[in-house]
């Protein structure tokens, strides 16, 4: 890769160099990188920092560098620097080999490594900045939505067909991108709003000796799983349509590598969606666990710290504080409304606490999770898979020192949950109880079918992606007109009963339906049309042409039934 004229070699310290040009001069010196100076001279910005490498930015008065530094933070690390070659090597290698197939990418100015007795250990690598240029992913999420109506189509078009050519130009050089996802693709946009993408984080570039279609469907699982959620049929088929016309060659059948396309798109995202669900069980870059004798808390990374120490000490005493509101109090839980500092500045939060409810309910803790765990959990599972629900800061299991031992003891007494609170929003049977009675005829009906679409949107989305909730009701969702001018922000609340199941069985299905009729049982506006409207847009396209919805009415129906006779018969009333 670094070869005469081009590149010189300078030893600075333990450090080996190898430099482009004139750059020797500007980035290093008798000892080494010039990173201390710049950070004196207020130059670096730190953009990511992890175990694995810590990416800076630095302005100099000849234009943004950065400078990525792999770190060897573990035996496996190390021994990989020893048996391969190390991850700045790698990278600069690779850049050749996309910009040798016309893909942009990084273009490298200076690689160092630390060798000692010939082994190599951390290294750095050093690039040039791309002005103008934001993660793709980044521009998606931020950016895009904010833009006018025909400029937000023309690129969504733009950018699906120009993503869907570069991703071909890599298949055809028999490579592929392991960690192909729109964080590793930089945008940026040409007078004529033409989008130019650049590949970046090419140590996971590889190269494949026979591509074959079922790896590039696989390849395309990886990069289509940001998309399958955030995106439509049309987005994804014109990306595909791109993507096959810049082929060289052709699959047996379109149409089938398509569907082969969104099948592992789909077994991807839940292996993903797994992994990503057991963030909240220990300590990482988004959760912290805490212990102390009396309690034991696992926060986000987002809540101050300074805001879990009284939690370890007496979790009880947030309710007894002055100034907080009473949500609920009931025998089975304590709801309070108080504040807490999340990224750095005051936030309203729910703290939540699980009432006993039989003396043996810490005893039966050892052999199932208790109910502030499952919503941790389950609040966890929502948002990885893009559901709407209030963001978990905390949970924290209260413990009491057991009678038959000096020592403290290690059942769960009183569990607690803290969340964020949704701000100027009520709950489903709220709004439809004090609010639609307050509507005219037309602006009733109106407002119906927008809650109906927006209902039968959430609990599709749910199911399609393995979650059910065996007590979604009215009063379990959350409703924000004004978040939106046209259809409601529906969120998900009160997580006890929701349970991961894939594929998601139909008798869950049912049951949550049926749950969920009972409790809009006399809603204003409500009639056998908005319940048919509500089916057809829960099913799939291809069930609503075979008139599926029928068999679907007399299954909820016939469940609608069961729950009322087992209400009346345990005198319990509906809600």
């Amino acid at each position: 890769m670094f070869k005469p004229p081009e590149w010189t070699f300078v030893q600075a310290g333990d450090v080996g160099w190898w430099l482009q040009g004139g750059w020797r001069d500007v980035l290093v010196d008798a000892d080494g990188l010039r990173l201390d100076q710049w950070r004196a001279e207020g130059r670096v910005e730190t953009i990511k920092s992890g175990p694995h490498r810590v990416v800076y930015r630095v302005q100099l008065p000849s234009g943004a560098i950065y400078v990525k530094h792999f770190l060897i933070p573990n035996l496996r690390a190390k021994y990989r620097q020893w048996f391969r070659r190390g991850k700045g090597r790698n990278e600069g290698k690779r850049s050749r080999s996309l910009a040798s197939i016309g893909v942009p990418t990084i273009t490298p100015i200076a690689l160092g490594e630390r060798r000692r007795r010939g082994f190599l250990y951390d290294n750095f690598l050093v690039t040039r900045e791309i002005p103008d240029a934001v993660p793709l992913d980044a521009f998606i999420e931020e950016e895009l939505p904010s833009l006018d109506g025909p400029r937000r189509s023309r690129l969504r078009r733009r950018l699906a067909e120009r993503l869907g050519e570069l991703t071909a130009r890599l298949h055809n050089a028999g490579l592929q991108h392991i960690d192909f996802h729109p964080g590793n693709i930089l945008v940026r946009f040409g007078p004529d709003d033409e989008p130019s993408l650049t590949m970046i984080d090419l140590d996971a570039l590889r190269s494949v000796r026979r591509f074959t279609w079922a790896k590039a469907r696989d390849n395309l699982a990886l990069l289509d799983h940001y998309f399958w959620i955030r995106t439509g049929r049309v987005d994804r088929r014109r990306f595909l349509k791109a993507y096959l016309a810049a082929r060289d060659g052709a699959p047996p059948s379109a149409r089938d590598f398509a569907l082969g396309v969104e099948a592992a798109t789909r077994r991807w995202a839940e292996r993903l969606w797994r992994r990503w669900g057991r963030r909240c069980r220990s300590t990482n870059k988004y959760f912290q666990v805490f212990k102390s004798p009396n309690a034991l808390c696992i926060a986000s990374r987002d809540l101050d710290p300074a805001e879990v120490a009284p939690l370890l000490v007496d979790p009880d005493a947030a309710f007894n504080a002055p100034g907080v509101r009473v949500i609920k109090d009931s025998r089975t839980t304590r709801l309070i409304e108080t504040t807490m500092v999340v990224d750095g500045r005051p936030t309203p939060v729910v703290f939540k606490r699980f009432n006993r409810k039989k003396w043996i309910d810490p005893v039966l803790a050892i052999f199932r999770p208790s109910r502030a765990w499952r919503s941790w959990q389950a609040g966890q599972h929502l948002s990885v898979r893009g559901l709407p629900t209030p963001r978990n800061l905390a949970f924290i299991a209260r413990r009491h020192k057991l009678w038959f031992s000096p020592f403290p003891g290690v059942l769960p007494y009183e569990t607690y949950l803290v969340t964020v609170k949704e701000e100027g929003a009520i709950t489903l049977s709220e709004y439809v109880l004090r609010e639609l009675p307050k509507l005219g005829p037309d602006a009733l009906r109106a407002e119906v079918d927008r809650l109906t679409t927006a209902l039968a949107g959430l609990v599709r989305m749910m199911h399609d992606r393995s979650l059910s909730h065996r007590d979604v009701k009215a009063s379990n969702i959350l409703v924000r007109r004004e978040a939106a001018p046209g259809e409601p922000l529906l969120t998900l609340i009160d997580l006890v009963g929701v349970r991961l199941n894939h594929p998601l069985p139909m008798h869950r299905r049912i049951q949550n339906l049926a749950r969920l009729s009972v409790s809009l049982d006399g809603a204003p506006g409500r009639t056998r049309t908005a319940t048919l409207r509500f089916l057809r847009a829960y099913l799939p396209h291809r069930l609503n042409r075979k008139d599926e919805w029928k068999a679907l009415w007399r299954a909820i129906d016939a469940a609608t039934h069961v729950k009322r006779a087992r209400n009346e018969r345990m005198g319990r009333p509906l809600s």
